[in-house]
């Protein structure tokens, strides 16, 4: 007789995907040659400020994959590590479908891209992308490059994060600024 399971299956934390993305990036450096996951860290706290827009609508579950999603977000666009292998790692489904739908895989041209996660992503995603473009944007981060470099990232990402907070605003996010 199979009896059934007294306690939920183990779940990945926002700990464990740091973790994660720290080893599979930490020989990385950006475009400014700083250590990549710089970036990692600056996504998940404009992710984790993003929260405060959503009041009582994602619950503690949801949150937790909503980080997991921003620490992991490039893993499978700049590592050899792709969702069969977050899935083995223990990620949730919901997680690596979440970073999946973040990578650009197909190398489709970025407003497209952009204009298929604003069509089918779920919120999370779309805020972890919103914060993603926010960090590639920052002034601070642009002032380190060439003026070609920060004319063409200005280009690519302003018109996606308009696009991204439309999209976040219609599922029900606030933005506190």
């Amino acid at each position: 007789m199979t009896r059934p399971l007294l306690l939920r299956p183990l779940r990945r934390t926002a700990s464990d995907a740091e973790a994660f993305a720290r080893a599979v990036h930490d020989t990385q450096t950006d475009k400014a040659g700083d250590p990549y996951v710089t970036h990692l860290v600056r996504v998940v706290g404009r992710a984790s400020a993003k929260l405060a827009g959503l009041p009582g609508i994602l619950s503690s579950e949801t949150v937790c994959e909503l980080l997991q999603v921003a620490w992991l977000h490039d893993v499978i666009e700049d590592t050899p590590y792709d969702g069969d292998h977050l899935l083995a790692e223990g990620f949730s489904e919901r997680v690596v479908h979440g970073v999946t739908t973040l990578s650009n895989l197909a190398e489709t041209p970025y407003p497209d891209f952009i204009a298929g996660i604003v069509a089918h992503a779920s919120l999370p995603a779309i805020l972890v992308k919103l914060s993603d473009n926010e960090d590639n944007a920052d002034p601070d981060r642009l002032a380190k490059l060439d003026a070609a470099t920060r004319a063409r990232l200005l280009a690519k990402y302003e018109p996606s994060m308009a696009s991204l907070r439309a999209a976040a605003r219609a599922k029900g996010w606030q933005d506190r600024g």
